[in-house]
């Protein structure tokens, strides 16, 4: 086994945490859908974070030819998957029953924080893929994005303003949307 082998085994269970800690919380909603007042930026919010994730664990790939590995670079790399889990766990509400639950009021709750740990795995993994590969600029496209979603999110951090978030809200969405072409390219 390799040393990227054994860092991206341990990479994948620390996001695979994070994304059932997710997905169990989305079925938590369905499930309590009664009891449930749902809120369009929150709905947002879970989808940017599963998206998060799985951007976050397939970029690991690029450092598939690193070598030899430092224990600074494995903590740098595995801070992103740690913070992501942290923000699912924000996500949503432990749901008891016999209560009622506004996901608004939860999300403005939540929402520094979460939005806070965002963009520190957004600096991390900067600083991780430039530390790691040594790469001296800041000019890829993943940079760029990075860059985009820290600026989108900074207001967010800094104001609890519904506008400010419903907008965030729809810019995120625009990023994934035009970042779909991400999608259609190949893996590693």
């Amino acid at each position: 086994m390799t040393a990227f082998e054994f860092l991206l085994a341990l990479y994948s269970i620390v996001a695979g945490l994070g994304v059932s800690l997710l997905v169990r919380s989305v079925g938590q909603l369905i499930e309590a859908r009664d009891r449930v007042r749902l809120y369009w930026v929150h709905t947002c919010w879970l989808l940017l974070i599963f998206v998060a994730h799985v951007v976050s664990w397939f970029g690991l790939w690029q450092f598939a030819r690193h070598a030899p590995w430092t224990i600074l670079q494995v903590l740098l790399l595995l801070c992103v998957p740690i913070l992501l889990y942290l923000i699912s766990h924000l996500a949503v509400p432990e749901l008891e029953t016999e209560r009622n639950h506004d996901m608004r009021e939860y999300y403005y709750r939540h929402a520094h924080w979460s939005q806070s740990l965002l963009l520190a795995a957004l600096i991390i993994s900067t600083v991780a893929q430039h530390h790691v590969l040594g790469d001296g600029g800041f000019s890829s496209r993943n940079d760029l994005m990075r860059a985009a979603v820290a600026v989108i999110l900074v207001p967010g951090i800094i104001r609890r303003s519904a506008s400010i978030h419903a907008s965030q809200a729809v810019l995120l969405l625009m990023l994934v949307a035009g970042a779909v072409s991400y999608l259609t390219a190949p893996i590693g």
